[in-house]
């Protein structure tokens, strides 16, 4: 009685180390390694929710695995209320997300992105320019010399050069805030191929970071792997890509543990 019931999880060290792989090594949630058991049909002896292994995590159950090793140390984001705020003047030649069309807003098709910098160590200038669709969370992330206008339009001339034809219609809007990496829309949006649009820019509401917020939700998840002062000189493109790649095969819970 004093020591409690038995574990649920038993003896089923299949499913122990499975826990233990993907939250100790791979930096998943419990709420991701459920999901994930789920998608792939994964079968164990022992069947087990995110509460009970939150509970175990707790209980020191699990090998070198604690709350510090969650994502956000199994802690709930507060609930903010979003703030009214006076309609501030239009960034120069864009259009105001006010004027974004209701069918990206409600993330109904492909093709919408925000965008943002993350930035590095103090007085440096490599930046992360980061790229994020709305409707299935997929993540670009390119190394930047600078965070300046030219750099953002270099980056994006780049990715044109790299999907060719096909960028019109995977890139068919970009949200960003109004960070004077951002104020030029013109070259922004002209294409590399000829006088013509290649994408339509919105441009959010100042100190409204809500406004683009799965990008805000995807950079936490870049800092866990380059956390705030982190020297970007230092870091490899084959790194980045690494981090890319495991943000892209992460299973969201928002997309029913399905990954992007």
């Amino acid at each position: 009685k004093a020591k409690g019931g038995e574990l649920k999880i038993g003896n089923d060290y299949e499913l122990s180390a499975f826990i233990e792989k993907k939250i100790g090594e791979e930096g998943y949630s419990p709420a991701a390694v459920v999901g994930e058991i789920k998608r792939l049909g994964l079968t164990f002896k022992t069947e087990i929710s995110e509460k009970t292994i939150y509970n175990y995590i707790d209980k020191g159950i699990f090998y070198g695995i604690s709350r510090e090793s969650l994502p956000e140390h199994g802690e709930r984001k507060r609930k903010y209320d979003k703030v009214e705020r006076k309609k501030a003047a239009r960034a120069p030649q864009g259009e105001s997300i006010e004027e974004r069309p209701q069918e990206i807003n409600d993330r109904q098709t492909f093709g919408h992105w925000e965008g943002d910098c993350v930035c590095g160590k103090k007085r440096t200038k490599e930046t992360l320019f980061v790229l994020s669709e709305r409707l299935t969370r997929n993540e670009i992330i390119i190394k930047m010399p600078d965070q300046t206008a030219a750099s953002v339009v270099a980056a994006l001339n780049k990715l044109e050069r790299k999907y060719g034809r096909k960028f019109a219609k995977i890139f068919k809007s970009i949200t960003v805030d109004n960070g004077s990496e951002f104020l030029n829309c013109e070259a922004i949006e002209k294409s590399v191929y000829g006088n013509k649009k290649r994408t339509t820019v919105y441009y959010c509401h100042p100190y409204s970071a809500y406004e683009r917020g799965t990008n805000e939700n995807i950079n936490k998840m870049i800092r866990r792997f380059l956390p705030k002062g982190t020297d970007f000189r230092k870091v490899t493109a084959a790194y980045i890509q690494r981090v890319e790649t495991w943000i892209n095969n992460y299973p969201r819970e928002i997309l029913g543990f399905e990954t992007s």
